[in-house]
């Protein structure tokens, strides 16, 4: 490795589920990425969907994670593992349609490749988002010690919960979005598959800081939230009634955050 490859290694982060690479002092390009398998209309799919739904949701966690971090998406990269004609092309329609919501509108926007030699039965698919962001507006790790955590919306995954995208119980990417500019939020993270309380612990951990669980919570911080049906976010405590006057979305408080060490048992 020559002098100027290895400079590139160096420049490259993990930070939280985000790729990081300094492109120079100002910016930042940020790749996120999400996959799903056994969804969609095949014979062997556990959960049933239309694929023009799947590219929705497929798309949905990547765009959601860039927004969180401050970044702005400029490339989806879509991997199918079926073949394009016809249910490919539903699938790619679903992507572009929902990725308009974050602003990619040009067809050089996306790219992708599909299987065209093996016959599926089941519908599998990865997809890769690109985004850049000014440096310092890259968010992750500006949460301030005493600060809420809160979650937005509530967890909800298949093939135990109905996940729709006109359920007024999952966050909205025009409701993150809008999170994402208010100033009296500090931090913001989707939430996957591992839970609100993974997610609530790693907002936590990128500010150095530590989760303190609420003594009561009304909702499973455990459960999988699927297609990033929720997000948690931190903030100070005498913003939060303001914010949910200015929202309809189920908002709860999960814990706080302390520059105390707890130790686990």
């Amino acid at each position: 490795m020559n002098q100027d490859e290895s400079s590139w290694f160096r420049r490259l982060n993990r930070v939280r589920d985000l790729t990081v690479l300094e492109v120079n002092q100002s910016e930042m390009l940020v790749i996120a990425c999400d996959s799903d398998g056994g969804i969609g209309s095949k014979p062997l799919d556990v959960v049933q969907i239309d694929p023009f739904t799947l590219g929705m949701f497929a798309v949905r966690v990547p765009l959601m994670e860039l927004i969180s971090s401050g970044a702005r998406p400029f490339l989806v990269i879509d991997c199918l593992a079926v073949e394009m004609e016809p249910y490919g092309k539903e699938i790619l329609a679903g992507i572009k349609v929902y990725s308009q919501k974050a602003g990619l509108v040009k067809d050089e926007q996306f790219t992708g490749t599909s299987e065209e030699n093996i016959p599926t039965q089941q519908t599998a698919l990865g997809v890769t988002v690109l985004g850049v962001v000014p440096r310092d507006q890259f968010r992750p790790g500006q949460s301030q010690t005493d600060d809420l955590i809160l979650c937005a919306g509530l967890p909800k995954c298949g093939p135990h919960d109905e996940v729709r995208m006109d359920d007024e119980e999952i966050i909205s990417i025009e409701v993150l979005q809008e999170l994402a500019s208010l100033p009296v939020v500090h931090d913001l993270l989707p939430v996957g598959s591992k839970g609100i309380q993974f997610e609530a612990e790693q907002l936590a951990a990128s500010a150095q800081l530590t989760y303190l669980p609420a003594e009561s919570i009304e909702i499973d911080v455990k459960k999988s939230a699927g297609p990033a049906t929720c997000a948690v976010f931190s903030m100070a405590a005498q913003d939060l009634p303001a914010l949910r006057q200015r929202y309809q979305l189920p908002i709860h408080v999960v814990g706080q955050l302390s520059n105390v060490t707890v130790n686990k048992l």
